[in-house]
């Protein structure tokens, strides 16, 4: 469940400044843009899509936020690209939103507290398995849009592969769906078959000499036309 929720964070945090309807920006525009209120709006209505895929404990503070959450949402995300700080994990997360952005402090750790209690009710492999992608989470992470997207689009193979290995787990399957449902069904659903074909096929990118075939690639998988436009 941590990577579905990490792919919608991630994707909130590389979102760019649209241009007119129709008229795609550069890959310069899309490592330099500010990122707005009225952005952050369009990419939530856009991916409210996706609900079903999320738990409520994860959707609901999304749906409900509030316009200073979203002023402060917008002022983090421009911070973290103009590198005035790089969390390597939870800890490092939460202190920073407590002291910069404090009213998203308390939705984020209460998200976070019931995530690890579904975790925690996962077998053996299943919590290697989400540690281990909260731990890639931060290490793919990048105030560079473009390097942040390569690293993601570099491990996603193996995160789907490992994914769909835990589901024919005889000792982790019915855990896994007891406490995450939505995640199975994500997993089983046209819209990760999709995504599974296209990450399949993905070459391992160079991230600094394939930059534009990694921005290339972000326009691939921007289906709304929210990210690159």
């Amino acid at each position: 469940m941590l990577k579905v929720v990490s792919i919608v964070l991630a994707t909130i945090a590389v979102v760019v400044l649209g241009k007119p309807s129709g008229e795609q920006i550069t890959e310069s525009e899309f490592t330099n843009f500010v990122f707005t209120v009225e952005k952050l709006d369009q990419i939530l209505k856009a991916y409210a899509a996706y609900k079903q895929f999320m738990p409520s404990y994860v959707w609901d503070p999304i749906e409900n936020i509030t316009d200073e959450q979203k002023t402060q949402a917008v002022q983090m995300v421009n911070d973290y690209h103009a590198g005035k700080y790089e969390p390597k994990n939870y800890d490092d997360m939460i202190a920073v939103l407590k002291k910069s952005y404090p009213a998203l402090a308390g939705p984020y750790e209460t998200m976070y507290g019931k995530y690890k209690e579904q975790v925690a009710k996962l077998g053996p492999k299943g919590q290697e398995y989400c540690n281990n992608l909260e731990a890639q989470m931060y290490s793919d992470a990048s105030p560079d849009r473009v390097v942040w997207a390569c690293h993601i689009f570099n491990n996603a193979k193996k995160a789907v592969s490992d994914a769909k290995a835990l589901l024919l787990d005889g000792s982790e399957e019915q855990k896994i769906e007891e406490a995450f449902p939505e995640a199975v069904t994500f997993l089983n659903s046209k819209e990760f078959e999709a995504y599974s074909i296209v990450v399949n096929n993905l070459k391992t990118l160079d991230c600094e000499k394939d930059r534009e075939q990694v921005f290339n690639t972000i326009k691939l998988f921007d289906k709304h036309n929210v990210l690159t436009n």
